[in-house]
């Protein structure tokens, strides 16, 4: 599965995340517009012309990171977890801007992009944020 949302990201190709999403059943979190499906959101945040968002490239940085599997699921990036190493947030070098991370990191909580994908290969969540 996360080859195939690298894959569908990296092509632009938000039908396919969407379906990559709905693959097991509708169970995909994600940040923002509830009542809205997560393709058309991202779409959305990536074409702002106020302030674009990075959300399919972020998708790809994160899911290239180390992840860590806590029960059924795996979870990108590392940093997310109780107790981050320096290493976890080394890796996110890049992935927003270092003041940003620096925050994160003073207050021991990464908020940014988060994803999680069960061990049999079902797409749980993308989410960003408390």
């Amino acid at each position: 599965m996360r080859e195939r949302i690298i894959a569908a990201a990296v092509a632009c190709d938000y039908a396919a995340l969407q379906t990559l999403g709905d693959e097991k059943g509708k169970a995909v979190r994600f940040s923002y517009d509830p009542d809205q499906d997560m393709a058309t959101t991202w779409r959305i945040q990536e074409e702002w012309a106020e302030a674009p968002q990075p959300v399919l490239s972020r998708l790809v940085q994160v899911l290239n990171l180390p992840s860590y599997q806590e029960g059924n699921l795996i979870y990108w990036p590392t940093a997310f977890r109780e107790g981050a190493t320096d290493a976890d947030w080394r890796a996110l070098k890049g992935l927003y801007p270092d003041d940003q991370l620096q925050a994160m990191r003073k207050d021991k909580s990464y908020l940014g992009l988060r994803v999680g994908i069960t061990v049999d290969g079902d797409w749980q969540l993308a989410v960003a944020g408390d």
